[in-house]
């Protein structure tokens, strides 16, 4: 099994994937339990439920900020109470993984700001950055409203380390992608990733070569 993909901080959802009488079922579910031998994933309990057979087929579809991981499992069986579906499944061993992003993300603090049309501004030090977008850790949630509209981002990158790119600042049109819930040294804050829309070429290469200068 590869490194704790189902524990990863970086996971944003889970589907469990079978077939029962002759119908494709797709559940949302929550690690619950994990040991050597099997997973226990959690689901609440719909207002009808048809229990599945035990010991057939399934599929795991792990979303990360990074892309998706998928194994073929199976579903062991099923217990159900008045809040949640309990799913036993077998350990994955094998995942393959499909990469959803231009270029990996790297750590790095950089100063950056989020201006709306109505004047609204977020401002926020970068956890990581990649050609796709950025992402930050903050207090606060992202209003329902500003994650619908698109903003026009400032990233400030250091002047010393780029040439022909006096100021420092790159600016793109970017849009919300999601948040999620801090852990360990960021429990209790959220982490807050939007993505760059319609970044010119040149701004992509200047970004590209820093991005190549962190390594």
């Amino acid at each position: 099994m590869q490194h704790n993909i189902l524990r990863d901080s970086n996971v944003t959802k889970i589907y469990l994937i079978y077939v029962h009488n002759g119908a494709r079922k797709k559940e949302t579910v929550s690690l619950r339990f994990m040991d050597n031998k099997e997973c226990y994933f959690a689901a609440p309990t719909p207002v009808k439920f048809d229990k599945p057979k035990k010991k057939i087929p399934a599929e795991l579809n792990v979303f990360t900020t990074d892309g998706v991981y998928k194994t073929k499992v199976t579903l062991i069986d099923t217990n159900m109470s008045l809040r949640e579906v309990l799913y036993e499944v077998s350990i994955p061993k094998v995942w393959d993984f499909i990469q959803l992003r231009n270029s990996s993300r790297k750590l790095v603090e950089l100063p950056v700001s989020i201006k709306f049309n109505d004047g609204f501004t977020i401002n926020a030090t970068t956890y990581d950055l990649s050609l796709g977008g950025i992402s930050y850790y903050t207090k606060d949630s992202v209003s329902s409203i500003y994650k619908k509209l698109s903003g026009i981002l400032t990233l400030e990158l250091p002047k010393d380390t780029l040439i022909n790119f006096p100021d420092g600042k790159m600016t793109v049109e970017t849009k919300f992608v999601r948040e999620k819930s801090g852990e360990e040294e960021h429990f209790g804050e959220q982490l807050i990733i939007f993505k760059f829309i319609g970044i010119t070429p040149d701004d992509e290469m200047v970004l590209k070569n820093f991005l190549i200068k962190l390594n």
